[in-house]
């Protein structure tokens, strides 16, 4: 990148660098001709695959930079350097909003201050009819000398607007601020999608926490969608029912039920704030994952980007759908179909969000394409996330979805991720041969880079897609030398769940899997043999090969387990399923495992 410590960008020479966004990055420059810092930031390469971006970005900068008021971050300058367009802003000595509520509950002074300040800079744009679009926390900074800016109206202005392939069939926001209008990607967003976000940002100020909070963003999208909000005064019993009121009209599900407009929430609140604050009490930090500050940023900046958490693997033991007639399915472990068709609606969507790099969850590092991606340039860690949705989703979103990730595989046909992305798209949708054989691409593109196919292999297993896992495990284990004990005993559960899935000997056939880990392939035959099939006395022969192969193996315990359950030996499983409970070398998913088993037979 151009943008470099002592590189002279037109009259500023670049400094440090501050943040890096999903859609830009953000240094300290310095422009001597009027002895001042500045903030530019820069927006990415793939911008400009808009022919008509240029045109629009200048037009649009203008409309921004006219905003001038005391709590917006002003926008001094705009131009571009090296094919990268930047804006040019105000450097505010501080901390954000989220910056502070980490260090702890604000005053009932300082919760007044910042939603009139906030309040003030939102009304005034929404009378320029401009729209903040990502109100949160991380984009409120306290300067040092006691003012409140609202900052990013340009980026969230310039990026939404016009044609770019960047944002026009996806959403500007982050999860846990996110409007359910926005995160359901409608076009004709107003200032009640700004007003639902600022709620967001007052429940966390008063109750002590965000309204939803999850192990993964699109989970969180959900339950902005359809979850009822958690009643304030149940999780901070001090709230009172005047200010849970106003809380509860702000973060109102539809539009027309919320405020209509910010000075009417602004002194709403304030009124009811003014007759509680007294008797509200707060946790010492927020119940929300931690970030880790990215190792570029400084914590006093206002332009800091923390990475986002990392992801916690779901709970097993997920109940199986009900055997089709003729059908032989004893495992109640068995999720993967369990989730549905509507789980191709998210899985198309996040995957299209994350190869645009518009959608992202506070500010995390995310790939953006430019002209053509590599297989190292994907599978940063960031997650596949299928969380579950209420069937009535199912409409006319999962084909214009998987058109949307099918185009991504044709506009990048070297790109792995887009091809795993597109593979469990069309897997969700029923095209499951089809859909494997794109995962199966995908890896071929990958070929021996571990670290992309390790992230792909975490990914799918975070979210059950076990199968598609596998896959991915029979490269890694192809490409290994010396595979760590870690990494095996997770593809071991890989394996364990994947062929619980009845195709799975057709996607995967056993030698493949015995040609690089035969106990692999054991464990996989196994499991398979258990839930499918005809002739049960196949099954033990399996099992002593894998005992003769791998002794002790803890996996080898459970599959064991699992056949003495079906033989009606319900003793002998419950002493070997407490056996693994109580062992201390006992891996966790193991044990996890072991104990629904035991609880299913007790």
């Amino acid at each position: 990148m151009a943008f470099t410590a002592g590189t002279q960008v037109g009259p500023y020479r670049i400094m440090e660098q501050l943040g890096q966004g999903g859609m830009a990055v953000v240094y300290k420059a310095y422009h001597a001709s009027l002895d001042r810092y500045v903030a530019i930031k820069v927006l990415h390469r793939a911008f400009m695959e808009d022919t008509n971006f240029q045109t629009r970005f200048q037009r649009e900068a203008r409309v921004v930079a006219r905003l001038e008021h005391p709590n917006i971050v002003p926008i001094y300058d705009y131009a571009e350097y090296e094919s990268q367009p930047y804006l040019v802003m105000k450097y505010i000595e501080g901390e954000t909003l989220k910056a502070r509520l980490r260090r702890g509950s604000l005053s009932a002074d300082e919760i007044t201050h910042i939603v009139e300040k906030v309040g003030a800079a939102l009304a005034y744009a929404h009378r320029q009819g401009i729209l903040h679009r990502d109100v949160k926390p991380s984009n409120v900074i306290n300067a040092n000398d006691g003012q409140i800016y609202l900052a990013d109206f340009g980026l969230a202005r310039i990026a939404q607007s016009g044609e770019s392939t960047l944002t026009t069939d996806a959403v500007l926001g982050t999860p846990q601020y996110i409007s359910p209008e926005q995160a359901m990607a409608k076009k004709d967003l107003d200032e009640g999608t700004d007003i639902y976000s600022f709620g967001a940002m007052l429940y966390e100020m008063t109750v002590g926490r965000v309204p939803f909070t999850s192990d993964t963003p699109f989970s969180i999208i959900h339950d902005h969608i359809y979850t009822p909000l958690p009643l304030p005064s149940s999780i901070n019993p001090d709230i009172s029912p005047v200010l849970e009121r106003v809380l509860l009209k702000a973060l109102a599900k539809e539009r027309a039920d919320r405020y209509k407009d910010v000075p009417s929430m602004v002194a709403a609140f304030k009124e009811a704030w003014t007759s509680s604050a007294a008797t509200v009490t707060f946790s010492a930090a927020p119940s929300i994952p931690q970030p880790v500050p990215a190792p570029t940023a400084r914590a006093s900046s206002p332009l800091t980007a923390p990475m986002p958490p990392q992801p916690v693997a779901p709970p097993r033991g997920v109940p199986a759908p009900p055997a089709a007639p003729g059908q032989k399915q004893k495992s109640n472990r068995w999720i993967w179909f369990a989730l549905g068709l509507p789980l191709l609606c998210v899985c198309c969507l996040f995957g299209f969000f994350v190869f645009r790099g518009v959608f992202y969850q506070d500010e995390p590092t995310i790939p953006v394409f430019g002209a053509e991606p590599t297989a190292e340039s994907i599978f940063d860690g960031t997650p596949i996330v299928i969380p579950d949705l209420p069937e009535d989703t199912a409409t006319d979103l999962p084909q214009m979805l998987l058109d949307q990730a099918k185009k991504l595989v044709d506009d990048h046909p070297k790109d792995a991720r887009a091809h795993m992305m597109y593979g469990l798209a069309l897997v969700h949708s029923g095209q499951e041969t089809d859909g494997y054989d794109e995962i199966k691409k995908g890896v071929n593109l990958a070929d021996k880079n571990q670290a992309v196919l390790l992230a792909a292999a975490k990914s799918f297993e975070e979210q059950g897609a076990w199968l598609a896992a596998a896959i991915v495990d029979v490269q890694i284990a192809k490409n290994a030398k010396v595979m760590p004990a870690a990494r095996v005993d997770a593809m071991q559960e890989t394996f364990y769940y994947g062929f619980q899935d009845e195709q799975a000997p057709n996607v995967l056939d056993y030698s493949t899997i015995s040609d690089v880990d035969p106990s692999l392939a054991l464990i996989a035959q196994a499991s398979y043999l258990i839930n499918y099939a005809d002739d049960e006395s196949a099954v033990q022969p399996v099992l002593d090969q894998l005992e003769a192969l791998k002794p002790g193996l803890g996996v080898k315990k459970l599959l064991q387990a699992q056949y003495l359950i079906d033989q009606d030996h319900e003793t002998d499983a419950k002493t070997l399923l407490q056996g693994l409970i109580d062992a201390a070398d006992t891996s966790a998913w193991v044990k996890d495992e072991a104990t629904t088993l035991l609880s299913d037979i007790q």
